[in-house]
């Protein structure tokens, strides 16, 4: 029994009947009828049309058998892409059965019409039913694992075979499995691997009863060419099926491969693999190639052509490909954005290009694993990728770090666009303030040059501008707060709010205290309102008026303080003292705020100065060191740690330190300075 073009009873094809075959049935059985034992005549007469016999269907029902546990043990439980052309081979001959039942089907029935003894007939008819079902039951399971492989690079099959008709290594032929010892093409390798053996074994006059077969794999190989060399796909994933399966082994035995031979070896398998990885990659990066090509690169010397790309070294055309495509990622994204001002677009063009990068980025990684896999198959030859891996690392680690500056860039140019924006938001915002304000002394100044002006209206005013500009503050607030997480500097825009507000606030006259010499007491309040209005105008908060939340201004250790310099945290620390002084009804909220920031301060100046303690105290005075007010010195030897005035005098007269006596200070290196200047830094 063949896995494929079977004989069964010498039956190939069964043909329907024609139009003349069945009335010559009809006659035929007709006369038989009224002979004298007709009935058996009748029987052998339809057997004989119909080429039906027990053997035949027995046949079909053994090989559909066999086939099915041969499919579903080595076929079914592989990949998708393996053993294309063994699987199409048995679908092949699934077909002709099938067909064959079904013509068979169709003449039986048609001699059904004819006859009334339809005995023989009915069992066919089941029989047949059965065979048809498991037929297109496995055809169907077998269709569905089928994945067609286009090229030789998905082919691990054709790959694994070329490869190993190069090397044609010694192999070993071990017990075939009992499931596989009823298949012809199997017992004709068994019986030509013993000729084999048989032929060695009397030129080398070894013990004959030696029981290792052994064969050079390209015995096998011109052994199924002979056969059909139209069917050598078939042949070949056969030969892949047992050698996966251990049915056939790598053998060293004494075989011995000499220098030039090794040399030979590996000169072809680099002339075999080298052209289809550089197939691969032209076909796996057509596009990227022709969108470069696309692209004027004036800086590049743009080399890359299709048509010589197969003359070129890998490692040669490989790095161009990565570093011409980025640059190209990098300067069409700089076109895209260059008048782009909204951030959704900036978004969406972001997005693009990076998923471009990435999609190349996976191309490439394709590629190298492509170049990894096909190692195992050249065993016992697998250094020579070698060159290949390190081709593959190095563009690995040149794309990570494109890919790393890339987004560094893009990161950069989203910040900027996100300053520009939160700027030009803020600036609008200050703009529409100032408005107000002019508004306001406009309407005001008109109602005090009334002798007897509307005390009711100038609260009405007063309300309405508090109202319009404590919405503008929300609306600062809520912006700014929502840009916490973003790494953009959030406090130099709070003190450009602070600085333009703070010279309008010194700009303005405020209107209703020149009433107070014709009204005292009644404007109190007035002035008290129109007090509040202004003297916080330059924070961002949403309820200022009540005082129940720190403004943005000031609440910056919970998201900003991390970002500021040593002088930023030192200057925003002083302008919270002097709010401090100020603002009696959020003293506790402002003084928890500067220690925080004093905290974060002192922290910085610690880990600046490599110190791990929590407390530390001076080595002269022994008190304990307030890192964020107090002036330090540390020695870089001892790690000794003093009050900047404490050591002074010593280090100026004896420059070494007082406990190690090391020499740690540069001459003139401006260790007296001002109290105003930087805090002395250590070696």
């Amino acid at each position: 029994m063949n896995f494929s073009n079977n004989t069964f009873d010498e039956t190939r094809e069964i043909l329907s009947f024609n139009k003349d075959e069945i009335l010559e049935i009809k006659d035929t059985l007709g006369k038989l009828k009224v002979e004298d034992g007709g009935e058996d005549k009748i029987d052998t007469y339809v057997k004989s049309k119909l080429n039906l016999s027990i053997e035949l269907l027995d046949q079909y029902s053994t090989y559909l058998k066999d086939i099915t546990n041969f499919t579903e043990h080595y076929l079914l439980s592989t990949t998708s892409s393996d053993f294309f052309y063994l699987k199409t081979e048995i679908l092949n001959e699934l077909k002709v059965i099938t067909d064959n039942l079904q013509n068979l089907n169709s003449n039986i029935r048609n001699i059904k019409r004819i006859t009334k003894n339809t005995t023989l007939l009915e069992e066919s008819l089941k029989r047949i039913e059965d065979l048809l079902m498991d037929s297109t039951h496995l055809g169907s399971k077998l269709q569905e694992s089928i994945k067609e492989i286009k090229t030789i690079q998905e082919d691990t099959t054709k790959l694994w075979i070329e490869i190993n008709r190069i090397k044609n290594l010694n192999f070993k032929l071990n017990d075939i499995p009992h499931a596989l010892e009823d298949w012809n093409e199997l017992k004709e390798l068994v019986i030509f691997v013993n000729s084999l053996n048989e032929v060695f074994l009397s030129k080398r006059k070894k013990d004959k009863t030696e029981k290792i077969l052994t064969f050079h794999f390209d015995d096998i190989y011109q052994f199924f060419l002979s056969k059909d060399d139209s069917k050598i796909n078939f042949y070949s994933d056969l030969i892949y099926l047992l050698y996966l399966n251990n049915i056939f082994e790598p053998y060293q035995g004494e075989e011995f491969i000499n220098i030039l031979e090794r040399k030979e070896v590996i000169q072809n398998l680099t002339d075999f693999i080298l052209p289809l990885l550089t197939q691969l990659i032209i076909d796996k990066l057509h596009e990227i190639i022709i969108e470069i090509e696309e692209l004027n690169l004036k800086e590049k010397d743009l080399s890359i052509n299709l048509k010589t790309l197969k003359d070129q070294k890998i490692s040669e055309f490989l790095p161009k490909i990565v570093d011409y495509y980025i640059v190209s990622l990098e300067k069409g994204f700089q076109e895209k954005i260059h008048n782009v001002m909204e951030t959704d677009k900036f978004e969406e063009i972001t997005n693009f290009y990076y998923q471009k990068i990435d999609s190349f980025s996976s191309i490439l990684y394709d590629i190298e694993d492509w170049a990894l896999r096909i190692e195992p198959l050249l065993n016992p030859y697998e250094n020579i990728t070698v060159g290949l891996r390190k081709i593959f690392s190095n563009l690995t680690s040149e794309i990570f770090r494109r890919k790393n500056e890339y987004l560094s860039f893009i990161k950069t140019v989203k910040d900027e666009e996100l300053r520009v924006e939160i700027r030009k938001f803020v600036s609008d915002k200050i703009s529409e303030v100032n408005d107000l304000i002019r508004s306001y002394e406009d309407e005001a100044s008109l109602i005090i040059k009334e002798e007897f002006p509307q005390l009711k209206r100038i609260k009405e005013i007063l309300n309405d501008y508090y109202q319009q500009i404590q919405k503008i503050k929300d609306d600062v607030f809520k912006k700014l707060n929502s840009m916490k997480s973003n790494d953009i500097d959030i406090y130099q825009v709070i003190k450009f709010w602070e600085e333009s507000l703070n010279r309008k606030k010194q700009q303005l006259t405020f209107l209703i205290s020149l009433l107070l010499n014709k009204l005292f007491k009644s404007f109190k309040e007035l002035i008290e309102k129109e007090g509040i209005l202004f003297a916080t105008i330059t924070e961002i908060t949403e309820q200022t008026e009540n005082f129940e939340g720190l403004p943005l201004n000031f609440a910056l250790s919970s998201f900003l303080a991390e970002k500021l310099s040593e002088e930023e945290l030192k200057e925003r620390i002083s302008e919270i003292k002097s709010k401090i002084n100020q603002l009696s009804n959020s003293l506790g909220l402002y003084q928890v705020e500067v220690s925080k920031l004093e905290t974060i301060l002192a922290n910085r100046v610690k880990i600046r100065k490599g110190i791990s303690k929590s407390d530390v105290q001076c080595t002269v005075c022994h008190k304990y060191i307030n890192f964020a007010d107090d002036k330090v010195i540390t020695c870089p030897f001892c790690g000794s740690t003093y009050h900047y005035l404490c050591v002074a005098f010593w280090l100026s007269k004896y420059n070494s330190c007082p406990m190690c006596q090391n020499n740690f200070l540069e001459p003139h290196s401006d260790l007296f300075e001002n109290e105003e200047d930087h805090e002395f830094e250590q070696y």
